[in-house]
């Protein structure tokens, strides 16, 4: 959905080959080549979390340098960045700071192995010129299964069950008034890859799903089986069960507040796989304290430890009516197989032809007045004069597209700029004059650049929540 600096077409490539047996998801032909037919160029990656061994020993086969080390944490995870200097750092649950990026002059990308990337410090990476990129809907099935198992956890109080079993009581009589999933109500905060799956899983519990999301129809959730909101209030008011699947940012951190829980049901049932910090924590406790029937279920907490394995005192984890897992949404075979594929898939195309897959900073909505298009022989220099002639007018290059035509005879390229474009003509005509240039024309815009691509693709993919 982004257009990146520069890219060239080429002809179409095949994926990773995943037709295999169901033990060897990975059994495949591997060349040191990318599977355009360009030579993969060696770079060294540091993957600082746990990661599929053959996706490791893939990333080697290409010619990489593999430095394998999922334990580090802290300053050991700047030293290493430091000592090292990978040109990819791939990591799971592992946090990207400022720190960690300033110890790596050499740094290119950063892949998260997973779909939320709330973890790395974006913002400073987009500064610094560095990709992020991420594997979204490749962990979706794991996460919305693991939602499901919180929602039948919650209602049939199986972690109590067992806890008085490991005592050596036997309760049957608390558990006797316990509500059941037929016929209830299921509020969905977000109808994304996850949302649509954990739809899917009610509706075969013969649940009632209602659901918002500002970037999908009403019509689509209808063929997903789920009628459409308002808002997230009104789905507050008829939701008996609410499962978030939002992604954690500016205007989703902290919406589960005392005004939205103001309005659920006394015996509602919220479910968090998404992010901690989606829901405030202190009113989440307080609503848990005054209603008897309020309970609550989550995969997620504020301050999770960078570590696998440390202590964790979170006073909502340790409340009796909270049904808690260790952030294990995505860590199923399945989902870990799958997003090792796509991992390798994105480090393949980037050491190859530097094409960045997934990537989530690069700008959606630049802002542009002007273009000029014009077409070339594709000779040596001819489209490097045509950009030193922007420089020299003092223009700043926004976006450039450039297409190569087949049997690489001749180029088309689309260059979108900002700046005083009083002479115009005068640019227009030296382009001209340069060797090997076929055409060249001033195109007038006053859109922004997405929006200018939105026109020129008729049926733009919707952004989902996650």
């Amino acid at each position: 959905s982004f257009f990146f600096f520069l890219m060239i077409r080429r002809p179409p490539r095949s994926t990773l080959d995943r037709s295999s047996a169901a033990s060897d998801v990975y059994k495949r032909q591997v060349s040191t080549q990318s599977t355009w037919g360009f030579n993969q160029s060696r770079m060294k990656i540091v993957v600082a979390d746990l990661f599929s061994p053959d996706g490791i020993k893939e990333m080697k086969e290409m010619g990489h340098e593999v430095i394998y080390e999922p334990k580090v944490v802290n300053e050991a995870f700047v030293k290493l960045m430091a000592e090292t200097k990978p040109i990819v750092l791939v990591v799971r649950s592992k946090k990207v700071t400022k720190e960690v990026i300033d110890a790596d002059p050499k740094l290119e990308m950063v892949i998260r192995a997973g779909a939320g990337y709330d973890t790395i410090d974006v913002d400073y990476c987009s500064k610094k010129g560095i990709y992020v990129s991420n594997c979204p809907g490749k962990n979706n099935v794991a996460v919305a299964e693991l939602a499901m198992g919180l929602i039948l956890a919650v209602d049939r109080r199986i972690a109590e069950n067992d806890k008085y079993l490991k005592e050596g009581k036997w309760e049957k009589g608390l558990y006797a008034e316990c509500n059941g999933l037929k016929g209830r109500t299921l509020g969905l905060l977000g109808v994304g890859f996850v949302g649509k799956e954990v739809c899917k899983r009610a509706l075969a519990f013969d649940m009632k799903v209602l659901a918002v999301d500002p970037f999908v129809s009403a019509a689509d959730m209808a063929a997903y089986g789920a009628t459409k909101v308002a808002d997230a209030k009104e789905l507050a008011k008829h939701a008996d069960i609410i499962s978030i699947h939002v992604p954690a940012i500016k205007d989703t951190i902290g919406m589960i507040n005392k005004e939205f829980l103001a309005l659920v049901k006394p015996e509602c049932v919220i479910i968090n796989t998404s992010r901690g910090t989606i829901v405030v924590e202190e009113d989440i406790i307080e609503k848990l304290e005054k209603e008897k029937g309020f309970w609550y279920a989550a995969d997620v907490f504020n301050k999770e430890p960078a570590e696998k394995k440390a202590p964790f005192d979170n006073k909502l984890a340790k409340h009796p009516k909270v049904v808690g897992t260790h952030h294990i949404g995505a860590s199923t075979k399945e989902a870990e197989t799958a997003i090792g594929i796509e991992a390798v898939r994105m480090v393949k195309e980037y050491g190859s032809v530097k094409k960045v897959l997934n990537c989530v900073n690069l700008a959606a909505d630049i802002k542009i007045t002007h273009s000029i298009s014009v077409k070339y022989a594709n000779k040596v220099g001819t489209f490097a004069a045509v950009l030193a002639l922007f420089t020299a007018h003092a223009l700043k290059l926004e976006e450039v597209k450039n297409e190569v035509f087949k049997d690489r005879h001749a180029c088309a390229a689309e260059i979108h700029f900002t700046g005083d474009i009083s002479k115009k003509d005068e640019l227009i005509a030296a382009i001209q004059k340069i060797e090997g240039m076929l055409d060249a024309t001033f195109i007038h815009q006053s859109l922004t650049l997405h929006n200018l691509f939105i026109k020129k693709k008729k049926k733009k993919k919707k952004k989902v929540l996650c």
